[in-house]
């Protein structure tokens, strides 16, 4: 009889499906946002951008996480890693445990990725 394992392990996780539909929540709502600090013009107008920049990358490396692209795994990796960082710096204890379990549960199914 023929096993499902392989079949099944090589599906998207579903942990990793919360996360992308969480993370594609996140990235609306913040692409308007930066579109609303791109609105107020003068030095804003440049944080905005880049704020949008980081929105939009962000969304790419959701999708590369949604598809199980091994680009996706990498670039998630450090975009949470990073964010960590950031979290550590402007002590947001809350947000730099999240991510550092995000950090943890992506690494842990690394063996999704192609």
């Amino acid at each position: 009889m023929p096993s499902n394992y392989d079949r099944r392990s090589r599906g998207r996780p579903l942990g990793i499906t919360i996360l992308c539909l969480l993370g594609f929540l996140g990235v609306f709502a913040s692409f308007f946002g930066m579109l609303g600090v791109i609105g107020r013009g003068g030095p804003f107008a440049v944080l905005g951008l880049v704020g949008l920049a980081l929105v939009v990358g962000r969304g790419i490396v959701l999708v590369g996480l949604w598809t199980l692209q091994r680009w996706g795994y990498k670039w998630a990796i450090r975009l949470y890693v990073l964010s960590a960082i950031l979290d550590l710096v402007t002590f947001s204890i809350v947000s730099l445990i999240i991510d550092v379990l995000i950090v943890a549960y992506i690494a842990s199914k690394a063996d999704h990725f192609r």
